[in-house]
């Protein structure tokens, strides 16, 4: 196993590395200015030079993950440490720097956040020792200055202003897929390259901040246009990194190639920020309870049980949910109107637990068995689930649809609503039965 260097070890994406490299059975070395001198732990500035050439000595791969951020000359700085480092790096032998930076725009000039990381990506390229230069954009997760960010627009109350640049888009990528790249390039062949790395789903910023407050459990933000170019808000912002962060905003981050995704596939956006946010993945329903009421309806689909199931996993959003038009629009406002999340109009890529969908949060996504399990955030008193599943049929060609319904009543009130909407319901979910059958048959959506 090699032996790994972590510059800026007490940084955000630092800590994480360190201890995800140790778990992947490196032996790991850390360097930084916050950190407990300790046993591979140096406790230094990174322009030590007997501090940084110490630290490298037997070193195979070097991550640098320092970052500046302060003062007017940072970028000069950045470039500063980065020559140093790469000095350091020729000298001691290292077979790969690995550098994470920011990602490139090419829609005009780079706010100067953005132009120091590809600066600095640069000074690693033309280096002696190979350097592979990681770009992402966004990365979600707890702590992360970016999301913290977010997280604060999302929970700053009812109204939500949106400037032109909240339109433009990005391809957030969590925490647990940079890490994964990160070290997955300790052990491969030493490379000198570019590559950008991103999670599955491009969204806007406005879209994005609505997904936060929807997993949050919060109502969906008016967005009120206003003219806020980002450059004033970046001039009336204390902190130097919020500052830049708020800078890049001006950019469309979306990269046209990106390296391939990690074992199980990339993490969406929604679970990205369910657990940044520290939103449990939701329950299925308590089966053996003697109070869950249940409702099960079937329906015959001329065509093949995979067509079928590609249908129910393309539900929601753009698609919507094949049944009465208006239904769940109607239903979202009222939930709205109570304080709830609404009808939110939208879903990652690809379906996957933990994933939000509209007003539900997806339970199970079961390819092997082609069931899908969802649970509505909408406020109700008892708790709802529910489950399409597409089986398999006798006759050539066709399947069938099993749509299963359960409630969980909140006391007399709960079963008192559940029977009361109960004729509403069997309309509503009959016709989202047929409309997924027609949907499935005419080979659309």
């Amino acid at each position: 196993m090699p032996t790994c260097l972590v510059l800026g070890a007490g940084g955000y994406i630092g800590v994480h590395l360190t201890a995800a490299l140790a778990s992947a059975g490196h032996r790991v070395r850390a360097l930084g200015r916050s950190l407990e001198a300790g046993p591979d732990v140096i406790r230094a500035d990174v322009l030590d030079e007997t501090a940084l050439r110490d630290a490298m000595a037997g070193v195979d791969v070097v991550y640098h993950l320092v970052h500046s951020m302060t003062g007017a000359d940072f970028a000069a700085t950045d470039q500063k440490i980065a020559v140093a480092v790469a000095a350091a790096a020729a000298e001691a032998g290292v077979r790969q720097v690995v550098y994470l930076g920011g990602p490139r725009p090419t829609d005009g000039p780079m706010s100067a956040h953005l132009a120091s990381r590809a600066q600095v990506g640069d000074v690693f390229l033309a280096a002696r020792t190979p350097a592979l230069v990681l770009q992402a954009s966004m990365i979600i997760g707890a702590g992360s200055a970016s999301f913290e960010l977010l997280a604060k627009a999302a929970r700053g109350g009812p109204v939500l202003p949106n400037p032109s640049y909240m339109s433009n888009r990005s391809r957030p990528i969590a925490i647990r897929d940079v890490l994964h790249y990160l070290v997955e390039a300790a052990e491969r062949e030493p490379v000198n390259s570019v590559a950008d790395i991103a999670g599955p789903d491009t969204v806007t910023y406005l879209d994005l901040v609505q997904r936060c407050a929807r997993i949050a459990g919060l109502p969906k933000r008016l967005a009120v246009p206003v003219a806020l170019p980002p450059a004033v808000v970046a001039a009336v912002t204390p902190e130097p990194l919020v500052r830049s962060l708020v800078e890049s905003l001006q950019h469309d981050l979306v990269p046209a190639e990106v390296l391939p995704p990690p074992p199980g596939g990339a993490t969406s956006v929604d679970r990205a920020l369910r657990e940044a946010l520290g939103v449990p993945t939701p329950e299925g329903p308590p089966i053996d309870s003697p109070d869950l009421l249940r409702d099960h309806k079937t329906t015959r689909v001329r065509a093949t049980r995979d067509r079928l199931w590609q249908v129910i996993t393309d539900i929601g959003g753009s698609s919507g949910w094949h049944t009465v038009p208006g239904a769940w629009s109607l239903r979202g406002a009222l939930d709205h109107l109570v304080g709830g999340v609404g009808l939110h109009r939208g879903r990652p890529t690809h379906l996957n637990s933990g994933d939000t969908v509209d007003s539900w949060s997806v339970v199970e996504r079961s390819d092997a068995t082609t069931e899908l399990v969802l649970r509505t955030d909408m406020r109700l008193p008892g708790r709802a689930w529910l489950s399409l599943r597409a089986t398999d049929s006798d006759r050539p060609g066709e399947s069938g649809l099993e749509q299963t319904t359960w409630f969980e009543p909140y006391g007399l009130a709960g079963k008192l609503y559940w029977y009361a909407q109960k004729p509403a319901h069997d309309v509503v979910f009959g016709f989202m039965g047929s409309g997924i059958a027609r949907t499935a048959e005419s080979g659309t959506g």
